[in-house]
């Protein structure tokens, strides 16, 4: 066989295998079927959905470096295991280190958040200014919040930890949230108030990493105590020792007293 008669049968062959998958439905080049767009048109003024209670926690976490710090999602989930013998639990942090407003721009977690069965949403990465002296929107924010109840997905608020040595920040950031807690009611997790609580109560402890921004172990535990109990409804304080964190058993303790005494004075949820 001449080499243009193999090359005709090669060429035919091909047109043919392309007929075949046009007329299936198929795609010469692989390509996906397109993403169903993805839903924006949220009501106001929805209740907060309670998931305290469930048989399986699945919480997706929006965020950026802050919630990175020493394993937040993996702790929060131990901590819901060994408080809630029984019960399953996952937690998933979406991609990037981004803003809320920027992660509600790009649709990608939108897209998330709409795809999956979420028990709870914990949103860090509201902007504010560090120096008080600047305002940024909030609509983004208030925006997920409304997105989190349309999925019957309880909506947290995370307002980050002060930065190191700063008695002031912690408030101001707590009540930026509030602002956003009074326009669409959602859970608020008082971080920020938790952190100050335990520097006061106890001094000695170190929740900052050395740049006196990121959370050190310690730092990141107290925050996951309090995500813990605002997710179960479970009292901080009545969680046993976890072993397996090199925090000493007096240091944990402590920890969770200022948790559990922060949420009793400024509890999480409306229910």
């Amino acid at each position: 066989m001449s080499l243009l008669s193999a090359s005709k049968q090669l060429n035919l062959i091909m047109f043919s295998t392309l007929w075949l998958l046009a007329s299936c439905g198929g795609s010469s080049d692989g390509a996906a079927a397109p993403v169903k767009e993805v839903n924006t048109n949220f009501p106001a003024g929805q209740p907060v959905p309670d998931n305290r209670f469930v048989d399986t926690y699945s919480v997706l976490i929006f965020g950026n470096s802050h919630v990175r710090s020493h394993n937040l999602a993996d702790l929060v989930v131990q901590m819901i295991q060994t408080g809630r013998p029984g019960a399953k639990a996952t937690a998933e942090l979406a991609a990037g280190i981004l803003f809320l407003d920027e992660r509600f721009n790009n649709q990608n977690d939108l897209r998330l958040l709409q795809s999956k069965t979420w028990t709870h949403l914990i949103l860090q990465g509201q902007k504010y200014s560090t120096s008080g002296a600047y305002y940024y929107p909030t609509d983004k924010t208030v925006t997920w919040v409304k997105a989190s109840k349309a999925q019957q997905v309880t909506p947290i608020l995370f307002p980050e930890h002060p930065t190191s040595g700063n008695k002031t920040e912690g408030m101001r950031v707590h009540q930026l949230h509030q602002s956003i807690q009074q326009e669409e009611n959602s859970c608020l997790a008082p971080v920020g108030l938790a952190w100050d609580k335990a520097l006061e109560l106890y001094p000695e402890l170190t929740l900052h990493s050395s740049d006196g921004n990121h959370a050190a172990l310690a730092g990141t535990f107290l925050t996951a105590l309090v995500l813990y109990q605002s997710i179960t409804g479970n009292n901080a304080d009545t969680l046993p020792q976890l072993s397996n964190i090199t925090l000493s058993a007096q240091s944990q303790q402590q920890l969770r007293q200022a948790a559990a005494a922060t949420l009793q004075q400024y509890p999480a949820c409306p229910f």
